[in-house]
């Protein structure tokens, strides 16, 4: 009996002494910063030689607000975390950087829980560390850089909670242990992603892409890039997923450039998706093509998904586009007028994709019929004879639907000097974006698309 009222007591103990490691604010209207909590004693924020260390949770109480420091240098230390339940502004106009204190910690970074109206961030530089939405109103977050986040939690920018919008504007994810967009898969958060850079992340090489989005009507992906690491074969470059099987979800991926992953992008479940004006190359990393290594790879077992695929250049994959179930695929249908609801002028262009000595641009692996007019197909003769060799549907297996590819396009009705040029920010060493021009920049050396280009 004694045994266990000491044990019990030690339990309390150790219980009472993590709980006394977390500071809150009461929460009375006051505005804090790094540098007013570091002058209160027992905050757990500290500040020495121009570095802000915190040591322990931080807690902004609803009612209290938070205000992000300029040009300033944060060390958050093991489990250290900083959660805003109150309104915050963390918008620094000069780069402020939150990264870890030694590299044994493992801490979340920023925690948002604010429920009062959408938080402001931009100009933050995590590394190690990232920034977690528990938020019901949404972030709108911008010219951010995450990298080498530490995979504490599933992303580097975690989205949520239900409900909350997010826009995501010309960031930067390099090298993080997990996705470096995601969010809950039981939650709908509407996101924007816009003007952004990816490069290499998934690092613990699971079965997670770079962008790995749960559905949410509307989800929007454009002008980004999306660049593998040819070291990793569980990693994809972007994943949209309805995993209930419920709703319509509008999902739109438009001039992008996703390249050198396991996969380029896949759609799961019953949503609303168009796919237009991006470059899909070289999506080749998955050991065994029987379980992916799609350019585009289309999935759907309620036989629901609508897909519009048009104006896309596929070149160099496993397969070029692959369709499992789903309802209404379109990858051009140009026999109809221009004015209907369903017509589509193809221009996708496939260039060389297949694995072990078969060539395919697309696999119907579906009862549907598929039109995929106004193509041009990865053969030197765009008739009827030759497209057969790099399409698989009912001609190969009668259980399978038809594809429907003629008429093909030509290279005047897929004009390359129109096809797809992604917008791309340009960054400096430090991860910050410097705008689009290289024109308009000082010497030094910056990083385009993955690359460092010197001025």
């Amino acid at each position: 009996m004694r045994l266990k009222t000491l044990i019990l007591t030690l339990l309390l103990l150790i219980s009472h002494q993590a709980y006394s490691l977390r500071y809150t604010t009461p929460g009375d209207g006051t505005t804090y910063s790094f540098s007013l909590l570091s002058q209160i004693e027992g905050s757990g924020v500290t500040y020495d030689n121009g570095v802000y260390l915190i040591t322990s949770t931080c807690v902004i109480s609803e009612g209290d607000f938070f205000k992000i420091d300029e040009g300033v240098v944060v060390e958050f230390g093991n489990e250290a975390e900083l959660i805003l339940q109150g309104e915050s502004d963390l918008r620094a106009t000069s780069p402020t950087l939150l990264t870890r204190h030694g590299e044994s910690a493992t801490c979340v970074g920023i925690q948002v829980q604010n429920s009062s109206q959408a938080t402001e961030a931009s100009n933050l530089q995590f590394e190690y560390v990232g920034l977690r939405g528990g938020t019901t109103k949404g972030m709108n977050v911008e010219q951010c850089s995450f990298k080498y986040h530490n995979g504490t939690t599933s992303s580097a920018l975690f989205l949520g909670g239900n409900g909350a919008h997010f826009n995501i504007k010309n960031c930067y994810f390099e090298l993080c242990e997990k996705a470096a967009v995601g969010g809950a898969a039981n939650y709908s958060c509407p996101v924007t992603i816009e003007g952004c850079t990816f490069i290499k992340n998934s690092q613990a090489n699971g079965n997670v892409p770079q962008l790995n989005l749960t559905a949410a009507d509307s989800i929007i992906v454009r002008h980004c890039t999306v660049t593998g690491d040819p070291t990793l074969n569980m990693v994809g470059g972007i994943a949209v997923a309805n995993w209930f099987g419920t709703g319509t979800h509008h999902i739109l991926i438009n001039d992008c450039e996703i390249r050198d992953n396991r996969y380029g992008i896949t759609t799961m479940g019953i949503l609303d998706v168009a796919i237009t004006d991006n470059l899909i190359i070289n999506n080749i990393f998955e050991t065994n093509p029987n379980n992916g290594g799609s350019g585009i790879s289309l999935y759907d077992p309620y036989l629901q998904q609508k897909a519009i695929i048009s104006g896309n250049q596929i070149e160099k994959n496993l397969w070029g586009i692959t369709v499992i179930g789903c309802g209404d695929v379109n990858l051009g249908k140009t026999e109809i007028p221009e004015d209907a609801a369903d017509y589509n002028p193809g221009r996708n262009n496939f260039v060389d994709n297949g694995n072990n000595g078969m060539p395919c641009d697309l696999y119907n692996n579906s009862s549907n019929t598929i039109y995929a007019q106004g193509n041009i197909w990865s053969v030197a003769v765009q008739d009827a004879a030759s497209i057969e060799e790099v399409v698989f549907h009912q001609a190969d297996n009668p259980a399978l639907g038809e594809v429907i590819y003629l008429p093909a396009g030509t290279p005047s009705s897929i004009n390359q000097s129109s096809q797809v040029q992604p917008s791309h920010t340009i960054y400096n060493l430090n991860g910050i974006p410097q705008g689009t021009d290289l024109n308009t920049l000082s010497k030094g050396i910056y990083i385009i698309n993955g690359k460092k280009i010197m001025k």
